[in-house]
């Protein structure tokens, strides 16, 4: 008997049969043209049975078997690849435009299931050089082996036939698959021809309007394939799919809230949720094939709720329509928002009858800070198999960060992309979509562009500080109506005022910001400073804290400086101060303006983007609940004669922002115009390189190359978008605060780096994972670098134990930075 893995056996055809089913399975959820279906569906079924067919090599079968190893010979991936494309190079009825790379995609992703995607270039060769034993380096080694692989097939090739046929007929494949596998052993050669003579179209742009949809084709089937097959090799079954009630948004606002009221601050929400329904229903009977929408609201709408509502109303009218339930995404910038959104959607799934016996079937939050857990059926999952469905996003409802997000959409690695099957066809909510790097617009534009048309995904981009991503007249703004625009929901709120407060030389000192303070300070009012450098930050704590607590003020500090556990703490500290009317002031980073729903009268902040000091208005006078309007104060910092914002922000952000500004007062009315300038100016005069050089990496299906060098202005490779910059000269850093962190840092180190067995040290990294990271803060090398260095291999963190906590951490402002250290480490 042929097996597919041991421990325990399982018989090398049921996997197979268990990919394919389940691979069709996941191709059936995404919405696609006749033709493209039909090639899909075919070209799958043929991935998914020839993935593994490797493994039938007698020197695999020794070696799941005793163990033993001859060299390379059990590898399976390289030979299946060859063996798919050798199936998928007849000509076929399949009517779709990219079917004609079947053999390509196929081998390249067969070839990779069990890795990376890399350059397909890496991965090609013809059989003159094969003959000629001229192969190139990256293929040689694997040549070779194929050779005696092949050998081996063709000993055992009756055994096999025997063994694989009931299931090739099961899957009803036309070809006879004694005939191929003669074939196959005898001119295996002639499929890298076929392989090679379709990278050629590629690389000389012989198709070109074919080549810019085959990356979204060969991520589709790599994607299913890699998720089929480890859940198949788990042993996990997946579950039939969820019902959500169109109206459970709804639902929810009537027994939360009064969904009557037109006046006042509830009224001008509830306004804007019938204004929003209205309009998916008008678009659902005027044009229903819409597929890129905007909702842009301002701060303290309610986006989380009305975005929900429109996504599972539109799911829905697919249903409908379309006979196909699509997932929800819905996307955030920041980690420290996604806890508050996933509260809001678990009350929200609250009241339906089985949502605590399924939690994770409805809901996955997903980032890389998240606990792995999956309730199904009133079973939790062993750890293993909770992490695999997470990452997987078996879910209807998934919330997760940007970077989990794009880097599956515009990604390389095996982990990443085995997610990409659930975003076809789905509904994304992008939130906060600013937030996005300016010089990756063009390629948002163009990803999300192919993922619509191709994969018939519905994108609503949900900001207060909308940019200008997409052309106007390509999108459907949802706040809108034959009477009302976005901007008059802006107009009609007056809750806050911008002051520009440039001093006399343009810009103030630590020292002279202080006394600014001073000077404006009016007793009993409540206030929120934002800077944006650590440095600046602790030392204009250090500065008015006496001053402050002299006037019976708590002074409360907060950055990515201190630990997790204790920002959380700190946060939740003032929010219960401002509850009870209590005299705070809070002097922070921009770590505050992400989805922190905090209410202060007075906020300053220095110099940024103008979305960014949007944001920082949207803390003052959030609930309009004050009966004057708030001040927003901008002040910008300087040091050593230069503006801080330029250490953190790129200069021509800072240059835009500060040219933009008015100098007279900025009523909330006008932010919109401003926003809408402000973004104009940015997308004008930044370079669209980084973008192009991606777009055209992916186009070529050049994903990664182990000797690549990053050029983050003219990429060459999808592997170097980065949607965050690497921190280069940061690292991650354990902070044993208390007892509580000795005791968890213990823990870690007992049952993670000391454990030998794999699998239970595997199982208690995840189980420790969330509370290790509450513990952890990035910090400036240069400032830790003494700290021992033993264990950074395994832990991939330096270590700062208690003994050593007063030389490197304080406990009110967290770890302790040099005087004349100049630093721009933000957040």
């Amino acid at each position: 008997m042929y097996l597919s893995h041991n421990n325990p056996n399982k018989k090398l055809t049921i996997h197979l049969q268990e990919v394919c089913v389940y691979l069709l399975d996941m191709l059936k959820y995404v919405p696609l043209s006749k033709q493209d279906r039909a090639a899909l569906e075919y070209i799958g079924k043929i991935v998914a049975v020839s993935h593994d067919f490797g493994k039938y090599v007698s020197y695999f079968q020794q070696y799941l078997q005793t163990g033993e190893t001859k060299g390379d010979l059990h590898h399976h991936s390289f030979i299946s690849a060859v063996f798919a494309a050798h199936l998928l190079r007849h000509p076929s009825k399949w009517q779709a435009s990219w079917f004609s790379f079947a053999p390509l995609i196929g081998y390249f992703v067969v070839m990779h299931h069990h890795g990376n995607l890399r350059d397909i270039s890496l991965d090609v060769t013809k059989s003159r050089h094969i003959a000629e034993n001229n192969v190139q380096d990256s293929l040689y080694h694997r040549v070779r082996v194929l050779k005696q692989q092949i050998d081996d097939i063709t000993i055992h090739a009756s055994k096999i036939v025997k063994d694989l046929s009931p299931l090739w007929a099961e899957l009803s494949i036309p070809l006879s698959l004694a005939d191929e596998l003669n074939s196959f052993v005898q001119h295996y050669e002639k499929a890298f021809d076929e392989v090679y003579r379709q990278y050629y179209w590629i690389d000389k742009q012989k198709k070109q309007e074919v080549t810019k949809e085959l990356y979204y084709y060969v991520l589709l089937l790599y994607s299913a394939l890699i998720d089929a097959d480890k859940l198949s090799a788990a042993n996990i079954e997946r579950k039939a799919r969820l019902h959500i009630p169109a109206h459970l948004v709804d639902l929810y606002r009537e027994a939360n809230y009064d969904v009557s009221v037109t006046e006042g601050t509830n009224g001008w929400r509830n306004r804007m949720y019938k204004t929003v329904m209205e309009r998916i229903e008008q678009m659902a009977r005027a044009n229903p094939d819409q597929k890129l929408f905007t909702l842009t609201a301002p701060t303290g709408a309610g986006k989380t709720l009305l975005s929900l509502s429109v996504a599972l109303k539109w799911r829905e009218q697919a249903e409908k329509q379309y006979g196909y339930s699509p997932k929800i995404i819905y996307a955030l910038p920041f980690t420290s928002v996604i806890d508050q959104n996933e509260q809001v959607i678990r009350d929200l799934f609250s009241p339906l009858h089985d949502f605590h016996e399924n939690e994770q079937r409805y809901l996955v939050k997903h980032h890389h800070l998240s606990t792995f857990q999956y309730k199904a059926e009133n079973e939790e999952l062993p750890l293993r198999k909770a992490l695999l469905l997470t990452e997987s996003w078996e879910a209807e409802l998934i919330v997760t960060t940007f970077v989990q997000l794009f880097h599956t959409l515009i990604g390389y690695e095996n982990r990443a992309l085995k997610k990409f099957h659930q975003m076809a066809g789905s509904i994304l909510i992008l939130d906060e979509i600013q937030n996005v790097p300016v010089e990756y617009w063009p390629l948002l534009r163009t990803v999300l562009y192919q993922m619509a048309d191709l994969f018939s995904c519905k994108i609503l981009l949900l900001t207060a500080t909308q940019p200008l991503i997409f052309p106007e007249e390509e999108t459907v703004e949802l706040l809108e109506s034959e009477t009302v625009k976005p901007l008059d929901f802006f107009q009609e709120m007056e809750r806050v005022e911008i002051h520009w407060l440039g001093s006399d030389k343009g810009a103030y000192s630590p020292e002279e910001w202080q006394d600014l303070l001073k000077n404006l300070f009016e007793d009993g009012k409540t206030y929120l400073a934002i800077f944006n450098t650590i440095r600046t930050s602790i030392e204009i704590y250090k500065g008015v804290k006496k001053w402050l607590q002299e006037r019976e003020y708590e002074v409360v500090y907060l950055s990515t400086n201190i630990v997790p556990r204790k920002r959380k703490s700190r946060i939740e500290k003032i929010r219960k101060l401002l509850k009870h009317n209590q005299k705070v002031v809070v002097i922070s980073t921009q770590v505050v303006e992400a989805g922190v729903d905090l209410d202060f009268d007075v906020v300053f902040r220095d110099l940024g983007p103008i979305d960014s000091i949007v944001q920082a208005a949207g803390r003052c006078n959030r609930n309009g609940t004050s009966s004057e309007l708030g001040k927003v104060y901008i002040t910008p910092i300087e040091r050593d004669g230069k503006l801080e914002a330029q250490y953190v922000y790129k200069s021509v952000h800072t240059y835009i922002a500060k040219e933009i500004l008015p100098k007279e007062p900025v009523s909330e009315q006008r932010f919109f115009d401003i926003i809408i300038q402000y973004f104009t100016q940015v997308r004008e005069r930044k370079s669209h390189d980084a973008s192009e050089g991606l777009i055209r990496a992916m186009e070529m299906l050049k994903f990664d190359a182990k000797d690549r060098m990053i050029d983050k202005n003219k990429p060459k490779y999808v592997s170097e978008f980065q949607l965050i910059e690497d921190a280069r000269q940061s690292v991650d850093v354990f902070v044993e605060i208390d007892e509580q962190a000795q005791d968890i840092w213990r823990q870690y180190m007992q049952n993670v780096v000391e454990e030998k067995d794999f699998e239970k040290r595997f199982e208690n990294d995840l189980r420790l994972k969330r509370d290790i990271r509450q513990y952890v803060i990035s910090a400036p090398i240069q400032l830790v670098k003494n700290l021992d260095r033993d264990l950074y291999e395994k832990t991939r963190m330096l270590h700062l134990s208690n003994d050593l906590l007063n030389q490197y951490y304080n406990s009110e402002y967290g770890l302790i930075r040099s005087s004349e250290m100049v630093d721009a480490w933000i957040m």
